[in-house]
């Protein structure tokens, strides 16, 4: 109820879904499961990705379903050490390739992936530069041991250093 007041009001509602809740997700700005979660929630048969994300054709397929399914305007589906994937309603799904780093600890890093979609956004970035700030986010995250944060600074170094970004 407070998610449906919020967003009646124009706020930005995210939402980090638990397949053991059942929650009606509906009308949420952003809602951001895993692979594993999506599958579930899609109702699709989980089966180990055999090619590369940007070529799934069943993440496509749950993707799709879900965005419709939960009426949400983006969906964030994180992908692990694969990175993720940005459905929008009417546009081709955006796979972002996760950042190369040394992985200590996976602890947060789907956290700090809806944090960081959902402050971009607040900012008025769009969703593929709002993909691109939590994948940089996640990265630094899984480069720490146990459950960390990333900085302001990490942040910013962590696009610098991206030789995708010249």
């Amino acid at each position: 109820e407070i998610a449906c007041d919020a967003h009646a009001a124009g706020k930005i509602v995210a939402a980090d879904p638990n397949p053991g809740h059942s929650v009606d997700w509906r009308g949420m700005t952003v809602v951001k499961p895993n692979r594993t979660e999506a599958f579930l929630a899609a109702g699709i048969p989980w089966r180990d990705p055999d090619e590369s994300p940007a070529d799934d054709v069943d993440l496509k397929r749950a993707g799709e379903a879900l965005l419709k399914k939960w009426e949400t305007k983006y969906l964030l589906v994180t992908l692990g050490e694969n990175g993720m994937m940005l459905f929008q309603e009417n546009k081709v799904p955006q796979y972002i390739p996760t950042k190369e780093r040394q992985v200590f600890d996976v602890s947060g890093a789907g956290d700090t992936a809806i944090a960081l979609f959902t402050l971009a956004l607040a900012c008025e970035a769009t969703p593929s530069e709002a993909a691109e700030i939590a994948n940089h986010g996640s990265a630094v995250v899984v480069s720490k041991l146990g459950t960390a944060t990333v900085t302001r600074d990490e942040l910013v170094s962590s696009f610098r250093e991206d030789p995708e970004r010249g």
